[in-house]
């Protein structure tokens, strides 16, 4: 796990983008074998939970920059 979180870096690549939206969406679907390489990252809500507002503030995020 990286040291630095980014926020939205679901799959810990080190950067944000439509890969970690796409992979929180398979995830909150319950896609199988779907894995989060740091899930506290998708946390945007800071609520210790993800959930589908989670998802909105991460798509808001992607397409805001």
């Amino acid at each position: 796990m990286p040291e630095t979180t980014i926020a939205g870096d679901v799959n810990a690549d080190g950067e944000f983008s439509i890969a970690d939206v796409v992979l929180l969406q398979k995830w909150l679907l319950a896609v199988p074998d779907t894995k989060l390489a740091d899930w506290k990252a998708a946390d945007l809500c800071e609520d210790n939970k993800l959930n589908v507002f989670d998802m909105c503030l991460m798509r808001r995020k992607l397409v805001n920059g």
